[in-house]
């Protein structure tokens, strides 16, 4: 009974986060923006598939014992820049798409200092992961 009810759990589990973010990534059209950001929009359906492809890699490694870094050190190091690299473009995407910015500093008059809050978030962001990945595991 296990063996029939744990796979089906897990697919319908996978089936609804992955329509999450799908719908997420559909609907505020964050593609599209990244792509409107960059001025790359002719490689739209590149970043599609490269999105596709990183999930569906991603996933299938989540469920197997297959390790692609075994053990090197650099391949974790560029691994980890790209994958910050992409969340960090994504959450800048979905925070402009979302408008959230021009609201804070409309509704705290801070308009000469966006530059000092972008870039105190994202000093922030970086210390906050280095602290986590080097001191505290």
């Amino acid at each position: 009974m296990q063996y029939i009810f744990v796979p089906i759990v897990g697919f319908g589990n996978g089936l609804i986060v992955g329509s999450g973010i799908v719908a997420l990534i559909t609907l505020l059209d964050i593609v599209p923006r990244l792509c409107q950001l960059t001025k790359t929009y002719k490689y739209i359906r590149q970043y599609e598939g490269i999105i596709i492809l990183g999930s569906v890699i991603a996933a299938f490694l989540s469920l197997t014992d297959i390790s692609i870094f075994n053990n090197r050190v650099y391949v974790v190091i560029i691994f980890g820049f790209f994958n910050g690299f992409f969340i960090g473009m994504l959450a800048s995407a979905l925070a402009e798409v979302m408008n959230v910015i021009p609201v804070i500093v409309r509704r705290f008059k801070i308009d000469g200092y966006v530059i000092y809050i972008l870039y105190a978030l994202i000093f922030g962001k970086v210390i906050g992961s280095l602290v986590d990945w080097l001191i505290i595991n």
